[in-house]
């Protein structure tokens, strides 16, 4: 559908969200470890959101860090130190024993998207469901 003003014809955008990915389920993160989730495929889209649940072990001491880096070529990714610097991150709650979900919002600037997530606690593993979507 497009419309026309003054002899200009303009498009009429619909937003758009793509299917939803489960990119992990019930993944076992180790204690001070770290997965990466690549995302390819993100040409035409605005944003990348990706739902983050993590439930702690009972003695866990610490959360789940969620960093997005981003690459030009899918080879060659930002530096965990300066995706941390830039504010590419994100601390979800922490209660041990407890599950925890937040919902983030990711800029698409790069062909590629590396989503690591960090398990902050040095001994107890998580328990990790990562969700993922894109928008338009």
């Amino acid at each position: 559908m497009s419309l026309v003003s003054g002899g200009v014809s303009s498009k009429i955008l619909h937003p758009a969200r793509s299917r939803v990915s489960k990119d992990l389920d019930g993944y076992s993160l180790p204690g001070g470890g770290l997965v990466n989730i690549d995302k390819t495929g993100l040409d035409g889209w605005s944003a990348l959101v990706a739902v983050v649940q993590a439930t702690y072990n009972a003695s866990a001491s610490a959360g789940v860090r969620a960093v997005w880096l981003y690459s030009p070529d899918g080879t060659n990714y930002d530096s965990l130190d300066d995706a941390v610097a830039s504010g590419n991150y994100y601390d979800l709650s922490f209660t041990a024993g407890a599950t925890r979900q937040a919902t983030v919002l990711i800029p698409i600037i790069t062909p590629y998207v590396r989503i690591l997530i960090i398990n902050k606690d040095p001994t107890n593993a998580t328990t990790i469901n990562v969700w993922t979507l894109t928008l338009r």
